[in-house]
């Protein structure tokens, strides 16, 4: 059952700028254009901020807002079509591979990437080459030589009648599955390619302005007045697409559910009292079918149905999301389960495995339960589709009376269900993000020891799991929480790094003892980071950087003041000394040398300098001692961090520092409680004061495309910082990349930090830019702009200026003149940047 700490990293493109839907040359070169966060007919405002400093007044940031500009979207249609994998439905245990006489089953699928509710016509035919041809009868209803047609992710199937059909109305971003049957025809042999193509557009081109031929697949209007629908035509009229799918004779077909069941704590409640007997733990689950393969074993991903389990005695296929009830701990309230789900209840013991407990949807005495679990109600959910992530599974658990204190609270979260194409069994437990169980790095995994069944004696099996493990699943209850036997999700995130498959989710509850501490962020002296325990929580904060400050400057940086809370957390009062300490893990040169540190208490203060050959602090002034603090008492005190001159940008790579990489400087707080006045420590506890020096980087690339110019040359074609050559004719593709380089949350009540309010200017006007100039003097500026290609990976109101200086307000345009053509490029995103998240603003100028 082992998996490794590895994220499935999905990124979803939101393209908001109106005129890239509106403008017929740049459209089509988006495969596919996602059409997320923009509806037809919406009102979209469109309002610039800036900050700005007078100089007379150093320090004070000074705010400005622009009108406001209103567009209303234009109703775009869109389509794309993509091949979703090949399924043998004459497969068997004697018939592993694609051979003479068997049914395929090609599935593609169709998604609506305009703005508005689209229906699509599917024709009730395909093109073949190689040894097979349209014919044989589908399962679930199918007709002869019928390509069959599904709107709720492949749980019904509708046949295409002859001369094709048009589909009901198909809202933004959803989506319809065909699928075409092909019988492998005689005379196939072995590597011979069967190709299958769902509609007739050149090269499989995607969302095309329609050339009508015999079996397109193409957008059709809904009529106006129809539900959500815009009224008039889409503006850039009927579009169509297609895909090929492929299979080889002879090969194995794999197509596999992969889903993963993900958990994390969401709650403690100690009720405001010492005792542990009344503290409510509160757990979040959620699970996800994947919609590609991170496992690297060529799977086609599968919807996951159910699996038997037996509810109120009587067997059904159901999925299940199981949770055991951990030792000391007691469900505290009959859990409600999400929309489409039924929560159930098992206490079969501990030692029988989920799948095959009782299950009842009648709660019994919440003390007696085991197990409590999800399972789908199959008059509303029968399956979930591949992109799917469903959440609002909670459970929440009461310590029990007679549980003593320290009490380890460990669990994993368990799902149960199966593959529809061929039966296979889907078990996945929680703690990371690996699906179905699978072990090891992304694009390297391998499913759980003994669940693949060799295609031949002394041969590998194909890199599915086709049976649970042969020992039966894990039971899913910690035997020792103290010291799982699963592995650990530390940080609880879903980041575990396990031996056998779960990761355990761990929090202890301890009732006070008579010296202990807690030192965290303001407000959060309990704060844990991210090793789960309170000695590596932080705050984070960065210090001004001036603008203009390129990428390798050094900087002498203002002074940044943080507020951190300490807590009595013992039962007798005592004294508290509080100071910096020598980073106790990380390289000593994680903190630069001369980096003043001053603590303040009331009218207490210490300041101490930071001598990094030594790695030692010299002290001027009494270190801060705060006398006779009473048990469970919280009390502020203040650090102010000076880093020294010559320090170098956050955001720059910095030799000799933790991991060579970009991050901010850690100053180590310590807190120490002496409850005996013997001045020796009793307890002491370590929060993290990290200043960055700047916090959102800014990575600028180009590529040349060739447009109408020549070919490009060599390495040119590719995104990198690299000098490039681009000929008249040509277009220069420009993308900033920005990333929130910044710690992200991991523990609780950490302070982070998020780029809120970001804008990014591209002036073409302004030294040491000189894009949008005429710079040999020939009457046309040297590039022009690519009407819609100014687009934002994420949410964003990209805004347009002509003229030099370019402070004209305009439209998406195009022209060889500085009035003409866009020579400013104004990009609000929208929200926040996370830590750690990146994204890209992209424009393209072709060169005249």
């Amino acid at each position: 059952m082992t998996k490794r700490n590895k994220c499935v990293y999905n990124q979803h493109y939101q393209f908001l700028a109106i005129t890239a839907l509106l403008t017929g040359s740049f459209f089509q070169f988006i495969a596919p254009v996602l059409a997320d966060g923009t509806t037809a007919g919406q009102s979209i405002s469109n309002t610039a901020t800036a900050t700005y400093e007078d100089p007379n007044n150093p320090g004070t940031t000074i705010n400005a807002t622009s009108n406001t500009v209103t567009v209303t979207v234009a109703e775009v249609a869109g389509i794309t079509v993509t091949a979703a994998g090949v399924t043998d439905a004459t497969s068997s245990p004697t018939n592993t591979t694609v051979q003479v006489g068997d049914l395929l089953i090609y599935t593609y699928t169709l998604t609506n990437v305009g703005n508005d509710p689209t229906r699509f016509h599917i024709p009730n035919q395909a093109t073949t080459t190689g040894p097979g041809i349209v014919s044989g009868t589908l399962p679930n209803g199918g007709t002869a030589n019928n390509l069959q047609y599904s709107t709720d992710g492949g749980t019904t199937w509708i046949n295409v009648s002859p001369g094709g059909v048009d589909t009901p109305s198909v809202p933004v971003g959803g989506t319809v599955l065909v699928r075409v049957p092909i019988t492998v025809q005689n005379g196939a042999n072995p590597n011979d390619v069967i190709t299958v193509t769902l509609g007739n557009t050149p090269g499989d081109a995607q969302n095309q302005l329609r050339s009508p031929d015999g079996g397109d697949v193409f957008t059709v209007d809904n009529p106006d007045g129809s539900p959500s629908e815009v009224a008039g035509a889409p503006v850039n009229g009927t579009r169509e697409a297609s895909a090929t799918g492929q299979i080889k004779v002879g090969s194995t077909l794999k197509t596999y559910a992969l889903a993963t069941i993900l958990k994390i704590r969401s709650g403690y409640n100690n009720a405001g009292t010492t005792a542990i007997t009344d503290d409510k733990l509160t757990y979040d689950l959620s699970l996800r079918v994947e919609s590609n393969d991170p496992t690297g074993q060529g799977i086609t991903p599968a919807a996951l149905t159910g699996t038997s389990i037996n509810v109120n005695g009587v067997a059904g296929n159901y999925i299940l999301v199981s949770d055991a009830i951990p030792t000391g701990t007691d469900l505290a309230v009959a859990p409600t389960a999400p929309p489409g789900w039924q929560t159930v209840y098992t206490t079969s013991p501990v030692t029988t495995d989920a799948n095959t407990a009782s299950w009842t949807t009648t709660a019994p005495s919440l003390a007696s339960v085991t197990r409590v679990g999800f399972i789908n109600n199959p008059s509303t959910i029968t399956s979930i589709a591949p992109g799917t992530t469903v959440n609002g599974f909670s459970i929440q658990l009461a310590v029990e009376s007679t549980a003593t204190s320290p009490l380890t609270v460990a669990n994993i979260a368990q799902l149960f269900g199966q593959t529809p194409t061929n039966n296979f069994p889907v078990y996945d437990e929680s703690g990371d993000q690996n699906p179905s169980n699978y072990d090891g790095p992304l694009g390297n995994m391998t499913p759980p020891a003994g669940t693949d069944t060799p295609v031949a004696v002394g041969q590998p099996g194909d890199g599915i799991p086709d049976t649970l493990p042969p020992t039966s699943v894990d039971d899913g209850f910690i035997n020792t929480p103290t010291t799982p036997e699963t592995g650990v999700d530390i940080s609880n995130n879903n980041s575990g790094d396990g031996t056998i498959g779960g990761e355990a989710n761990i929090f202890t509850l301890q009732t006070p003892v008579a010296s202990a501490i807690l030192n965290g962020p303001q407000g959060a002296p309990d704060a844990t980071g991210p090793s789960g325990q309170t000695n590596d929580d932080f705050t984070n904060k960065s210090s001004l950087v001036p603008t203009g400050t390129a990428p390798g400057t050094k900087l002498d940086p203002q002074s940044v003041g943080f507020t951190n809370t300490v807590k009595n957390n013992g039962t007798s009062p005592g004294n508290i000394t509080i100071a910096p300490i020598v980073p106790p893990i990380a390289n000593p040169k994680d903190l630069p040398d001369g980096t003043k540190v001053t603590v303040t208490y009331n009218s207490q203060s210490a300041v101490y300098t930071y001598n990094q050959a030594t790695g030692t602090f010299t002290t001027i002034g009494t270190p801060i001692v705060i006398s006779n603090v009473a048990a469970g008492a919280t009390i502020n005190y203040g650090v102010e961090v000076d880093l020294p001159s010559n320090t170098s940008l956050s955001t720059d790579t910095i030799p000799d520092y933790t991991g060579d990489q970009e991050f901010g400087f850690p100053v180590y707080m310590v807190s120490s409680i002496d409850t005996n006045n013997d001045n020796v420590p009793d307890s002491q506890n370590i929060t993290i004061d990290r200043v960055y020096t700047g916090f959102l980087k800014l990575l600028k690339v180009s590529r040349v495309l060739q447009g109408i110019g020549p070919v490009v040359q060599g390495n040119d074609g590719t995104f990198s910082t690299t000098l490039k050559k681009p000929a008249p004719g040509n277009i220069i593709e420009y993308q900033i990349q920005y990333t929130n380089i910044s710690n992200a949350q991991a523990g609780t009540g950490n302070v982070i930090l998020n780029a809120d309010k970001l804008v990014i200017t591209e002036d073409g006007t302004q030294s040491p830019n000189n894009w949008a100039l005429d710079n040999d003097n020939n009457t046309q500026i040297d590039t022009s702009n690519i009407v819609g290609s100014a687009q934002d990976s994420g949410a964003a109101t990209i805004q347009f200026y002509s003229g030099n200086p370019a402070s004209t307000s305009g439209i998406d345009q195009t022209g060889t003149t500085v009035n003409t053509d866009v020579t400013k490029y104004v990009n609000t995103v929208t929200g926040a940047i996370a830590p750690g998240i990146q994204r890209t603003f992209t424009f393209r100028r072709k060169v005249n």
